[in-house]
């Protein structure tokens, strides 16, 4: 089989390029490893809860313990599904600040500077709401949230009186402050990257799907991406391309892709008994990811907190709800508010992001020789309750991922070292005590009855961080292992080629040099679109 071009992911990034590239008449087809998006979980908003560590939807990776998670092995969601993480995750949809692409740019990524983006940005996203810089016509709806909760109006005075403003929209011109989140979705459904991308390009006949086919490496005849060697239905076969191989397997994917194909660490893959066709140490390097701590707080009222109406026989009637009136907590994400501030001195950025909503968790006990427990996502406690998620938006602690088996089939080695640093440690200590004081303001009396997680038991810095080490977990943010660079170690240039071989790019989240302060999807989603027109513009040429 022969096209044009060959996409390696229909995850949200590889959602777009089926659709863009099959768009200007040019035969494309998709690889993904894993099936359609038919399960229902996938288009309830809520249904987040019930899906990340689905058997056929994710991956159902883990983690290598580290010290920064006190040696405990996380889970690492990861979708394995026509649309990716899009169909997996909270439906967050978040732009970065602008000085992350300003950045990007001042590290020799040409071309990738907030000015240069905005347009991209606009293209992807249709946003009911309007405003400054929004798009309005383009394939992925954004929506302001469906039922907005009361205990957001207190919120939002609580900010204030903190001194930072409260915003109408999140993702305008003013970034830092308080806002409700805004959610890919359109009514009462989810709408992922495969739903707002790929699934419409479907009827064009230029373009086709093999989906349930694993990708086992990049075939490189005479210095050249050839085409992709697949195994699907226990047969192996070689989708040449034409044109350009296109790597759109997401952060673990894609260089677990290119050193299964001879690109990568020289030594590590000679020692796993792996051609090696370039000796490229950046590719699985400079793995970057946010780190959550979730604090839990005890509401006043009951009314506030959502936790008694997903209880026992109270979930059907919000099933009815939601399909009654498109609203209710199965609209709902994790994150249904999102404050984003300075806690230092002299950052042009925010470093702390904190997200959460009127539901708390059933507690787990601590493990043995632990002093924290975790909690149960998806059971909610008896009492009302909050949550409020903490993490650091630009962390300096760099993990990777490496190959732990020759095996495509094969896990690879993830490792992100979380609160690796000094600084990295600092800046949560910080975002933790913001939280804090954020719940102690004075709108909140009689609101906020008291704190849960960790408890004010919890004060010094030893504490908080056992704390931290002890429960926190990935946002699902991993990106930068194959990143692009003006710099001769960075795998890929500004315009997303590997370095070293012809008509092979990466072009997902693993591109990016450094993580952007927010959640990553509406950014995936605007390099996609980038990359589309690089490609395109190199086709005509």
């Amino acid at each position: 089989m022969e096209f044009d071009y060959v996409i390696a992911g229909a995850g949200s990034a590889g959602c777009v390029l089926a659709n863009r590239l099959s768009a200007s008449g040019a035969t494309v087809a998709v690889i993904e490893a894993g099936g359609s998006d038919r399960h229902p979980w996938i288009h309830i908003p809520a249904g987040y809860a019930k899906i990340l560590d689905h058997p056929r939807l994710t991956w159902g990776y883990r983690t290598a313990p580290d010290e920064g998670t006190a040696m405990r092995a996380l889970d690492y969601p990861r979708g394995k599904v026509w649309g990716g993480c899009s169909s997996i995750n909270g439906l967050g949809h978040v732009r970065g600040h602008p000085s992350d692409y300003d950045l990007w740019a001042q590290k020799g990524c040409t071309g990738w500077g907030w000015d240069d983006l905005l347009p991209y940005f606009r293209r992807h996203e249709s946003f009911a709401g309007g405003g400054e810089g929004r798009g309005a016509e383009g394939p992925q709806p954004v929506e302001h949230l469906a039922e907005v909760p009361e205990l957001l109006t207190h919120l939002g005075r609580a900010a204030a009186a903190i001194g930072l403003p409260v915003l109408a929209d999140m993702n305008g011109p003013e970034r830092e402050g308080f806002a409700p989140f805004q959610q890919t979705r359109r009514g009462r459904r989810r709408v992922s990257a495969a739903r707002a991308y790929l699934v419409p390009a479907l009827r064009r006949p230029n373009l086709t799907l093999l989906d349930n086919a694993l990708a086992l490496r990049v075939v490189v005849e005479d210095g050249r991406a050839a085409g992709i060697a697949i195994r699907r239905d226990g047969a192996e076969q070689v989708i040449r391309a034409r044109r350009e191989v296109v790597l759109a397997a997401g952060a673990i994917g894609s260089p677990q892709l290119l050193m299964l194909s001879g690109f990568g660490p020289g030594a590590a893959l000679q020692a796993m008994g792996i051609p090696m066709l370039r000796d490229m140490p950046g590719i699985g390097a400079n793995l970057q990811d946010h780190y959550i701590i979730r604090l839990g707080f005890r509401l006043g009222a009951r009314r506030l907190s959502a936790n008694h109406r997903i209880a026992g026989w109270r979930l059907p009637l919000e099933a009815l709800r939601w399909a009654a009136k498109g609203d209710g907590v199965l609209t709902w994400s994790p994150g249904m508010f999102s404050l984003f501030a300075r806690t230092a001195p002299g950052l042009e950025a925010p470093d702390i992001q904190i997200n959460g909503g009127p539901l708390s968790w059933a507690p787990l006990p601590p493990e043995p020789g632990r002093r924290f427990g975790g909690i149960r996502i998806g059971v909610p406690e008896a009492e009302p309750g909050m949550t409020l998620g903490v993490w650091q938006c630009r962390p300096e602690s760099r993990g990777s991922v490496t190959l732990a088996s020759p095996d495509p089939a094969a896990a690879p080695m993830i490792a992100p070292r979380y609160l690796a640093t000094e600084g990295d440690r600092a800046c949560v200590l910080r975002g933790l005590r913001l939280a804090r004081r954020w719940m102690a303001a004075a709108p909140l009396r009689g609101i906020v009855a008291g704190e849960t997680r960790p408890g004010p038991a919890a004060e010094s810095d030893a504490e908080l961080l056992d704390f931290a080490r002890e429960t926190g977990g990935t946002v699902y943010h991993p990106c930068g292992t194959v990143r692009m660079g003006g710099d001769p170690t960075a795998p890929l240039d500004a315009a997303l080629r590997l370095r070293g071989v012809a008509g092979l790019r990466v072009a997902d989240a693993s591109a990016f040099p450094d993580i952007p302060v927010c959640n990553i999807n509406a950014t995936v989603l605007s390099l996609a679109e980038k990359a589309a027109d690089l490609i395109l513009s190199a086709g005509r040429g």
